[in-house]
């Protein structure tokens, strides 16, 4: 782990105290980003290795464009009256499969989202459930990875965490099975 710094060089250096095949992840990031920033990553060893792209399991990707305004801004379900409000979208999964549902906001509000499981094919096993949560709310972003969704349809409830937040969103759908979305509310 390195110290984060907002240089336009960094250097770090890992040092192998075992012998044998090691697996090191670099992430790139930038703090409250403002900008698109390009960069060069040079790896420098004295020891044979590769580097290369993490793969993305997810063949098929879908983007929703949607907005809380007015009365559909409506809040977590903390707020019962209002939550029922909120945007809704179902998607149809044909086959199992997993899945990545990302939702990004204005930054200034905390969002998150909910996918319940209106029916699902066969019997889902130890991967169905009802309900689950993106999790905490997090300013801007969410995400949900879904390692083995079983075929059925679902619906996504994405929320910011406080009612009359209103702004758009995009909701992002993943996955490596076909699947058909469409707005119920």
């Amino acid at each position: 782990d390195g110290i984060r710094i907002n240089s336009p060089h960094y250097l770090t250096k890992l040092k192998l105290t075992t012998p044998g095949t090691h697996t090191f992840t670099l992430v790139v990031s930038q703090y409250e980003k403002q900008n698109t920033i390009h960069y060069t990553l040079r790896v420098y060893s004295v020891s044979k290795f590769t580097f290369s792209k993490i793969p993305t399991p997810y063949t098929i990707s879908k983007r929703v464009n949607g907005q809380w305004n007015g009365q559909s801004a409506g809040g977590c379900g903390n707020y019962k009256e209002s939550y029922k409000n909120n945007p809704i979208y179902q998607f149809q999964l044909e086959k199992s499969g997993p899945m990545l549902i990302e939702l990004r906001g204005p930054r200034q509000y905390s969002v998150g989202f909910d996918v319940v499981t209106v029916s699902s094919v066969g019997d889902p096993g130890s991967s169905g459930f009802q309900k689950k949560s993106s999790g905490d709310y997090r300013c801007g972003f969410t995400y949900l990875e879904l390692d083995s969704l079983p075929a059925g349809v679902y619906n996504v409830i994405p929320t910011t965490f406080l009612p009359k937040q209103e702004g758009p969103f995009f909701l992002d759908f993943n996955s490596t099975v076909a699947l058909k979305i469409s707005q119920l509310q």
